[in-house]
């Protein structure tokens, strides 16, 4: 399922004062596919633009925020649709003009009708897209009028619609939209051309599944089967440019209809409500439609001449996320292991007679594996790591405890697994927010043990996670530490393992090996002895990072046959784990792997080691990351991989 915005592509051209303070993608449908995609709903445009640098910003605008550009047709000798929006400041206020002509030149970058083409659109729609709309131009509506497709229109202006005759206006409009949105003055146009008495006689009219009507500061109402529901302003925001806050809006409400399988239920509707209201505060604080997503491009003349004909713009220094994430991680985990949730494992209570399933998925998978290795050697009992399909595939009668990893709280793989295990036995361990996780789970909350506070409640960025991986193993091996008395500070434990790591990682791989590595493609993990978290960790982030491939081997397993491959195919590159014991067998095993194996020695034994190793791990990709110039927390997924990625059927 993606959602698809239809129509020509614009560039806005912001000025204040006078001044030129940069440009950005624009245009209503398109502004609502960047919400979207920002929210990491799977999208894509299907537009056209010139092949001027304005068509190249507009594309790249939404390049930046992963939505699917394929379906683009670039134009040669057309010039990219342009709009001049100009602010002035009055009595500490901004007022602004929306124009299709430059302030400076007064050039006109506009063709008037859509160069969209329908039949290469219409041809390549899948049947399950959403497709979003903000005009009803001759082209838009043979697009409207030949798909099946669930359908959504935002109407912020009615002048296009003072050319049509009422009925051609009406049948535009009726029993044509699953959802439509209008301002509140497009719909006082219609209510006075019409000579209607109110908005549910429009919707009546209309017929459309869902219709919302935005009043600025005055709220909104929702009109769903023939019900209004009217909603007053709850955060207003520091008010510095309200353009984009009815787009905001708009996507806000297609996410959570999206979430809700478009199923309409008023008791949702106030938190539908506030979701969007919250959203439209931040677009409001910000310059520009897309202020609060992505920066205005800086532009400057080329040759004396307007910006609006010739230009070339900097290019802005991209911030690296996993640098982010990385520098982050120390006080993340620190927070963690100081919520309550690191108290709250006692009450599970554990015992001997156990049998209990870890469940986890990507990152939170390795938080499973080490859960599960803790709570075994505390009690002794049954603890199982699995991924969540695999739990559809066994006999789960007699389990008696369910633990969850995800840092959402609401994966849906996670929850989909267990249905009818253990139920009042379940517990999640999360960093999301616990109203959504009962809303979506129906966990109780006394089940859900957050490490999410007022002041910890910054989450990662990205589809790779450092913090959602070592903070919930983190909070494991506190309760580890806890239950064996241990004299270790376990704040000063972490802090030194992340400096140890950070420091070390550089010292034991060359920048070299790293690139013989990507030469080769594909690297091996060794596991066993207390090291399998790690490794199982590095995986999965190396995997999905797409930076080469990975085979693991337990260390042992490795001699029964599977050096063949190691000696045959020159897969000679190698990533080893191990903590401070040697075993006699590894002594041999690290001398026949030679010089092309990258030793990873942690300074401990046993569960500390596993810990420590894990922490490692984070360090290694990201240097890893670091050598290649690739930032590992935010790889390029197709649009065909999004799919699965999104997936929210039955396991």
């Amino acid at each position: 399922m993606r959602v698809v915005s239809i129509g020509d592509l614009v560039v806005d051209y912001y000025y204040k004062n006078g001044k030129l303070l940069g440009i950005n993608g624009g245009m209503t449908s398109h502004n609502i596919i960047a919400n979207l995609a920002k929210m990491g709903i799977n999208t894509a445009v299907f537009g056209v633009c010139g092949d001027d640098f304005q068509g190249k910003i507009a594309i790249k605008s939404l390049e930046n925020l992963k939505v699917n550009t394929e379906n683009i047709k670039i134009f040669n000798h057309v010039r990219t649709r342009c709009f001049h929006v100009s602010y002035f400041e009055n009595d500490d206020k901004l007022s602004f003009t929306s124009k299709k002509r430059c302030p400076f030149c007064n050039n006109k970058k506009w063709y008037e009708d859509s160069m969209i083409d329908t039949d290469v659109i219409i041809k390549n729609i899948n049947n399950d897209d959403i497709l979003v709309f903000d005009n009803l131009n001759d082209k838009n509506q043979l697009v409207i009028d030949n798909t099946n497709n669930k359908k959504i229109i935002d109407l912020g202006q009615y002048f296009e619609l003072e050319k049509l005759s009422d009925k051609e206006m009406i049948d535009k409009l009726t029993n044509k939209f699953e959802m439509i949105n209008f301002n509140e003055r497009v719909t006082k146009y219609l209510l006075k051309r019409l000579n209607l008495k109110n908005e549910l006689e429009l919707y009546n009219l209309f017929k459309p599944i869902f219709m919302t009507v935005t009043r600025g500061e005055d709220g909104a109402t929702f009109i769903y089967d023939n019900k209004e529901y009217s909603f007053k302003l709850i955060a207003k925001g520091n008010v510095v440019d309200s353009t984009g806050a009815g787009d905001a809006f708009v996507s806000s409400i297609i996410k959570d209809c999206i979430k809700n399988n478009f199923k309409y239920d008023p008791a949702l509707f106030e938190k539908w409500y506030e979701n969007s209201n919250k959203l439209t505060a931040k677009v409001v604080h910000k310059m520009g439609a897309r202020g609060h997503i992505n920066s205005l491009f800086k532009v400057k003349k080329v040759n004396n001449e307007c910006t609006c004909n010739n230009f070339e713009y900097n290019k802005r220094k991209t911030i690296s996320r996993c640098n982010i994430n990385i520098n982050n991680l120390e006080t993340r985990i620190v927070n963690a292991i100081n919520t309550s949730a690191s108290n709250r494992i006692d009450a599970i209570c554990f015992n001997e007679n156990d049998s209990c399933l870890f469940i986890g998925t990507g990152g939170s998978f390795a938080g499973a594996y080490f859960a599960a290795r803790v709570i075994n050697l505390l009690y002794g009992c049954g603890a199982y790591p699995m991924y969540p399909r695999d739990v559809l595939y066994r006999n789960n009668k007699n389990i008696d405890k369910v633990i969850l990893f995800s840092y959402s709280g609401t994966t849906n793989d996670i929850i989909n697994s267990i249905k009818g295990v253990a139920s009042k036995n379940t517990y999640i361990i999360t960093k999301g927010e616990l109203k959504e996780i009962v809303l979506k789970t129906g966990i109780s909350k006394k089940n859900i043990l957050s490490y999410r506070t007022s002041s910890n409640k910054g989450k990662e960025r990205g589809f790779l996670s450092f913090e959602g991986t070592v903070a919930p193993a983190a909070i494991f091996l506190k309760h580890y530490l806890d239950k064996t008395n241990s004299s270790i500070d376990f704040t000063d434990f972490i802090k030194k393992s992340i400096n140890y790591w950070n420091n070390q990682v550089e010292k034991l791989i060359k920048k070299d090996v790293i690139m013989k590595m990507k030469e080769h493609t594909l690297i091996n993990l060794f596991r066993g002895d207390y090291t399998d978290t790690a490794c199982y960790d590095l995986e999965s982030k190396i995997i999905e990072s797409g930076i080469f491939n990975c085979i693991i081997h337990e260390k042992k397993n490795f001699s029964h046959g599977r050096f063949v491959n190691y000696e045959n195919l020159n897969n000679t590159y190698s990533i080893y784990f191990k903590q401070k014991t040697t075993t006699k067998y590894e002594k041999e095993l690290l001398k026949y792997l030679g010089d092309n194996n990258i030793l990873i020695e942690s300074e401990y034994d046993g569960i500390l080691a596993e810990f420590d190793l894990l922490i490692a791990s984070q360090y290694l990709v990201y240097y890893i990351g670091k050598v290649m110039d690739v930032d590992v927390s935010k790889p390029k997924y197709s649009e065909n991989a999004m799919k699965i990625y999104f997936y929210k059927g039955e396991l």
